[in-house]
């Protein structure tokens, strides 16, 4: 064998940790991404607060504000669950029946929540081409319909819950300090209390980034995703 020559586990091993440390990187970097993303939502939303006519009117008056309203809370939305996914899946010891909750509860919000973001795109468009009276007659007719409650309930309660149970179950396996589990909940308290304002989106923004710090320098996390 040459002396330039790398043995195949060698090889494969210095090729393996550059795209696990980019894995790291993405689970420590995802919440704050989510952060972010609402901060952009939350500031475009030409709406904020308002429901009903009020708002389809508001919508249909100013889609560029709306689409990237829409855009910046599906990406929030999605990194939001791509967090719960991949900090629950680490979990092997204790808590791990907390993290199969927490993926339950992942699945449901993330298959749910973005998508969900589409009705802005309909409820502007329809109301742009046929006034906002029939906006009105459109989503009372959804409303009527048990199925939208069926999928947009669980959606919400996953949405809100899986982050919250993926950091308790990674603290109880000793992943993260308590202190991630606290920054985690006030992040999402701020996001609802708020009324998805700016304000309240900025606060989540930092809560999400203790949060990420403390994914960050835990040795566990990095032992698991690198290993």
């Amino acid at each position: 064998m040459s002396s330039t020559t790398v043995p195949a586990p060698a090889a494969a091993l210095r090729a393996r940790v550059p795209a696990l440390s980019v894995r790291f990187w993405f689970v420590v970097l995802a919440p704050v991404l989510a952060g972010l993303f609402a901060i952009l939502g939350a500031a475009a939303d030409p709406a904020v607060g308002e429901s009903g006519r009020s708002l389809y009117e508001k919508y249909a008056a100013s889609p560029d504000a709306l689409q990237w309203k829409s855009f910046g809370f599906h990406w929030a939305y999605a990194f939001w669950g791509i967090t719960a996914f991949a900090l629950a899946v680490v979990v092997r010891r204790r808590g791990v029946w907390l993290a199969n909750l927490a993926l339950l509860l992942a699945f449901v919000g993330a298959t749910t929540l973005p998508g969900l973001l589409i009705i802005d795109f309909y409820d502007s468009a329809i109301g742009q081409v046929a006034g906002v009276d029939t906006t009105v007659a459109v989503n009372d007719a959804m409303e009527a319909m048990w199925g939208i409650k069926a999928i947009v309930v669980p959606g919400m309660i996953g949405f809100l819950l899986a982050l919250p149970v993926a950091a308790l179950a990674a603290w109880r396996a000793g992943i993260v300090r308590w202190w991630a589990v606290v920054a985690v909940v006030a992040g999402i308290v701020a996001f609802m209390g708020s009324g998805v304002a700016v304000w309240g989106t900025a606060l989540t923004t930092v809560s999400f980034a203790v949060f990420a710090y403390a994914l960050a320098r835990s040795t566990e996390l990095r032992r698991s995703l690198l290993s």
